[in-house]
């Protein structure tokens, strides 16, 4: 069981952790007395175990973020080295980029066979509008937060970069729901038009969903606040990602 805790080391020896009920600060998870005695430390604010999830197996925390659970969401941004954002961000990329090269694919069927070189072109093409998307996205977050919190600095006069990758964990959390995009490319040639579209659409209000959660647990927000945010937010990179996708599809494809 101590091997699932979470290791206190030099560099995380200061870190605050978070309580996944309340979300009040707390120095520790958990006191070692032995190498088999182990206390689990309960919250001062609510009087709750603090992380409960430090007991948990990986696929248990997996379960509880596909349903969207706030402890859920505080245990694996705060509690935890989220270290692999960055290789999980890389795989939902391709992922998503795979689905939107095979959509595209499909309106040229009328046209006729295009060459090779120009379909992967078009692969790539998919790709940097992906980036550009969530590029966007980060960018128009970090606007909004910045305006909620004020222009939080160091004293040296440095941003705090440790909540611009906060801000990226959550977009990658967020995104996790877009790996149910997998079906609408397995069984595409399966199912009817009108299937996969009910299936994008679930698939996209679930990521919604997903994305409201997560960012009222990183700024302890209201979830009626934080959906405002984040429809705010979708409509402008729409807006901006529109034409960004209109001048690379005009001159490069």
């Amino acid at each position: 069981m101590a091997k699932s805790f979470p290791k206190v080391t030099s560099t995380t020896a200061a870190k605050l952790f978070v309580c996944i009920n309340c979300g009040a600060k707390v120095k520790e998870l958990y006191k070692t007395y032995s190498s088999s005695v182990i206390k689990i430390i309960k919250c001062d604010e609510c009087h709750e175990v603090a992380d409960k999830y430090i007991e948990f197996e990986p696929i248990i925390i997996l379960v509880d973020l596909v349903l969207l659970s706030q402890s859920a969401y505080r245990h694996v941004l705060y509690n935890t080295d989220f270290k692999l954002h960055w290789k999980l961000s890389l795989v939902l990329l391709l992922l998503e980029s795979f689905a939107l090269w095979r959509q595209k694919l499909s309106n040229f069927s009328d046209i006729g066979n295009k060459e090779d070189f120009l379909e992967e072109r078009g692969f790539y093409i998919c790709c940097l509008e992906n980036i550009i998307d969530n590029f966007m996205i980060f960018v128009i977050l970090q606007i909004i937060s910045i305006f909620l919190r004020g222009t939080e600095k160091k004293k040296n006069n440095r941003w705090d970069w440790s909540n611009e990758i906060l801000l990226c964990k959550t977009i990658t959390i967020a995104n996790l729901g877009k790996f149910l995009l997998l079906p609408i490319m397995i069984w595409k040639d399966n199912t009817t038009e009108f299937g996969l579209s009910i299936h994008y659409l679930l698939v996209m209000g679930y990521f919604l969903l997903s994305f409201i959660h997560v960012y009222s647990v990183v700024t302890n927000m209201s979830k009626f606040k934080a959906f405002f945010v984040i429809i705010f937010t979708f409509m402008v990179k729409h807006y901006i990602n529109g034409l960004t996708t209109t001048y690379l599809e005009t001159n490069y494809l």
